[in-house]
């Protein structure tokens, strides 16, 4: 079963892996890409979600830096090819304009054989930039493209605490956008009350509900808590000392911070009959935290595949 329909069927269960492409420093993208068929052999994965990376300054100086990386269409290509498992590749729509757009999604198409995209917008409302927004991107992909010879499978990106949040996964569903990513949970109250939300809006409109995938990452120092913050992620206070007083185990910390988070948010859900598909999307942020985010993604799947054996909110 491809990965799109396995996100359209409500009630399967949909788990993804988040990688970012290898640094030099990493080895060769073959060797990356024996890490990933290791991850296979430990645990089930329905897609490999590649992030594409930018300097963001708007955000201030990075507490991490930024290493250039390997092309993000050619790791995904190697893993489709070598390991056998769908990319996804993140596509940041605002800084090219229009014909270096459509350049590039024709090339991943003809030229990775990428079918699977998730359109990023940029890191600022305040900015104006050059490029297509996430809606006209998205529009252009399902409904130009598409109807021609392409076969693109679109997703996009939910940040819980942005304001007016479920209009616009409304608006992005209604222009070809059939799943969502969401930024890192480190809470469960914002997640919780856009979810019930969207649900709510959805009803009212007459439309199914896109899927959203709820990310988590492991952390294992305080550089990682502060590149998190950095990247918008919102840590609450308590949270945060929970991790930081446990400084010599915080990656047993945050990997129950993230089982009481995902409880948190299945129960509401199960509580509240809200009939939101969700999935999960599981992250590193860090190359050498690769082993914990394995073992959070494997701990966070079992339970999340108990709770879809068991609802019947998706019959």
């Amino acid at each position: 079963m491809r990965f799109r329909d396995k996100v359209r069927k409500a009630k399967r269960p949909v788990v993804v892996y988040e990688i970012l492409p290898p640094r030099e420093k990493d080895g060769t993208l073959d060797s990356y890409a024996e890490k990933i068929s290791s991850l296979l052999s430990q645990t089930h994965i329905d897609a490999i979600n590649i992030p594409e990376v930018h300097d963001e300054n708007e955000r201030g100086e990075r507490p991490v830096q930024n290493l250039e990386r390997a092309e993000a269409r050619e790791f995904g290509r190697l893993l489709q090819d070598s390991v056998g498992i769908e990319a996804i590749v993140n596509r940041v729509t605002v800084h090219d304009n229009f014909e270096a757009q459509k350049n590039w999604i024709k090339e991943t198409f003809y030229d990775y054989d990428i079918e699977n995209l998730i359109l990023v917008g940029g890191e600022s409302s305040k900015i104006q930039y050059e490029g297509l927004s996430v809606n006209s991107a998205s529009e252009y992909i399902t409904r130009d493209l598409n109807s021609g010879r392409f076969d693109f499978f679109c997703g996009g990106i939910s940040i819980p605490s942005r304001e007016v949040e479920s209009e616009k996964l409304l608006k992005k569903g209604s222009n070809g956008i059939e799943f969502f990513t969401t930024q890192v949970l480190y809470d469960s109250k914002k997640i919780k009350k856009m979810l019930k939300h969207y649900d709510d809006i959805c009803k009212k409109n007459h439309v199914l509900p896109r899927r959203i995938l709820l990310s988590f990452a492991p952390v294992s120092s305080k550089k990682n808590i502060a590149f998190l913050k950095w990247l918008g992620v919102e840590i609450p206070l308590q949270t945060e000392k929970r991790l930081v007083n446990e400084d010599s185990n915080m990656t047993n910390e945050s990997l129950k911070i993230a089982t009481e988070i995902l409880d948190d948010i299945l129960e509401n859900n199960e509580k509240n009959e809200i009939k939101v598909p969700v999935g999960l999307n599981v992250e590193h942020i860090m190359s050498y935290n690769f082993q914990h985010s394995i073992n959070m993604l494997q701990e966070l799947s079992k339970r999340y595949r108990k709770f879809c054996i068991k609802t019947s909110l998706y019959d």
